[in-house]
């Protein structure tokens, strides 16, 4: 599997460099949700209590993965600022440390885990049926002993993109999709010796290919040009860089996981109306993320830009990029909404084949189509903050819009006024235009531009 790292630094042609970074990591964010997408189709046959199940078990899985993310945005945005000024060894250094700290975390994370998930998933979804609930413990018990290879495929992936290597991810996350539809076709429905599992079956799946994409990961990253990582090196923890990541990654990780609970508070809310409207909710959830792909792919440009540009003492370039990338960003997940507006029910019958679930699903997914450009703003314009390491402000943004606004105003729509599972939708729609708004309100401020990382 080919390498190829792209410095951006000096360039002119800011759309041209944008592009450049954004298609595989579109690509790469199309094959990455079609993980998901896999998982919720296949298993969506099997009926709703299985849908529902497999969402349950995905919500506590993404517990773990927001520390992931949190380390990785650490990474990303030291690899880049290095890269940026011309200095690989220090970059080496940071993956090598970025490794050494994931190790211990995701371990914690998976034993955490295996021990825990029943009860958690009793507690935090008390009002499911008890069915649901143990297929659910059984997914997460599955694909938490994945953890490690996944963190590793997480964290190598983030490093890989702020040296300016967005297409050997998108390579790897083929590959992890691919698997993923295999081991879910032997795995879920059964081939020959092998039994149906149903949910178990799925977790199975996305395991081996979470694995197959960690090992491959790690191997890429020993043998890269650029990042001259290997496994000859001291893995000596470095106490400095472990704090440069973690002054970046520790509120990266408080927003991240600010988004899980409110997440989590939501998905209770939804859940508590009952097995039909949860599956309505998943399978929304999964058609619109078909727009996060394009946004996903211009925040990566604009994590990357910005990091680099700022590495390199060019704050108006990197002013420029983040711009650039939010402009192509709102254009295609505009024209999104517009197809969901228009043709949602194709799209929705991808997952279900319900009647119940399809018709409350369609609505949902017209209600959410509205805010794609607001998505747009909030997507790709954190994402050139996490590239400035200003995480902080991303925080305050998630506190005010998720928390307050999204998951207040689900409760008061879906519960107390009886709007049902539509009423927790508008509560959505709302959240995202404010924090479309204010972060595009710090973005102008242009403070980003002086941190030091």
């Amino acid at each position: 599997m080919g390498v190829e790292p792209r410095l951006v630094t000096g360039q002119v042609d800011t759309r041209r460099n944008t592009l450049h970074l954004a298609w595989p990591a579109i690509v790469e964010n199309l094959l990455h949700t079609m993980v998901g997408i896999v998982d919720t189709a296949m298993v969506g046959r099997l009926g709703a209590a299985s849908l529902a199940a497999a969402g349950l078990g995905n919500q506590i899985s993404m517990l773990g993965l927001t520390v992931f993310s949190a380390l990785a945005t650490g990474s990303t945005a030291l690899v880049a600022r290095h890269i940026g000024a011309n200095e690989s060894p220090k970059a080496s250094d940071v993956a090598r440390q970025s490794l050494v700290l994931g190790l211990l975390v995701s371990g914690t994370v998976m034993i955490t885990f295996l021990l825990t998930a029943r009860g958690l998933l009793g507690v935090l979804f008390s009002r499911s049926e008890m069915d649901v609930l143990n297929m659910a413990s059984t997914y997460v018990r599955i694909v938490t002993l994945a953890m490690v290879l996944n963190y590793f495929l997480i964290v190598i992936n983030a490093i890989l993109r702020g040296a300016g290597d967005t297409k050997t991810p998108m390579r790897i996350t083929a590959l992890v999709n691919v698997i993923n539809i295999i081991g879910n076709t032997i795995f879920i429905y059964g081939i020959g010796p092998i039994p149906a599992l149903g949910v178990a079956g799925a977790a199975i799946g996305t395991a081996i290919a979470q694995v197959s994409g960690g090992v491959l990961a790690l191997r890429v990253l020993f043998r890269h040009p650029v990042l001259r990582v290997r496994m000859t090196d001291s893995f000596k923890p470095d106490r400095t860089i472990i704090r440069r990541i973690a002054n970046i990654g520790v509120p990266a990780g408080a927003e991240q996981g600010m988004m899980r609970v409110a997440q989590l508070v939501y998905t209770m809310i939804v859940s508590s109306l009952g097995t039909v409207s949860y599956a309505a909710h998943q399978v929304a959830l999964n058609a619109e993320s078909l727009s996060f792909m394009p946004g996903a792919g211009f925040a990566t440009a604009a994590t990357t830009m910005v990091g680099q540009n700022l590495g390199a003492d060019r704050p108006d370039e990197a002013e420029k990029s983040g711009r650039v990338a939010r402009n192509l960003g709102i254009l295609v997940m505009s024209i999104m909404g517009v197809i969901f507006i228009i043709v949602p029910q194709p799209i929705v019958r991808i997952f279900s084949s319900d009647p119940e679930v399809i018709q409350l699903a369609t609505v949902c997914l017209r209600l959410v189509a509205i805010s794609q450009p607001a998505l747009a703003i909030w997507m790709i314009l954190a994402g050139g903050l996490r590239g400035a390491g200003d995480t902080r402000a991303i925080l305050k943004i998630v506190i005010a819009g998720l928390v307050v606004v999204r998951v207040g105003l689900a409760y008061l729509l879906a519960i107390h006024l009886g709007f049902g599972l539509v009423g927790a939708w508008v509560a959505m729609v709302i959240d995202l235009f404010v924090r479309g708004f204010l972060i595009q309100r710090r973005f102008n401020r242009g403070e980003w531009k002086a941190l030091k990382v």
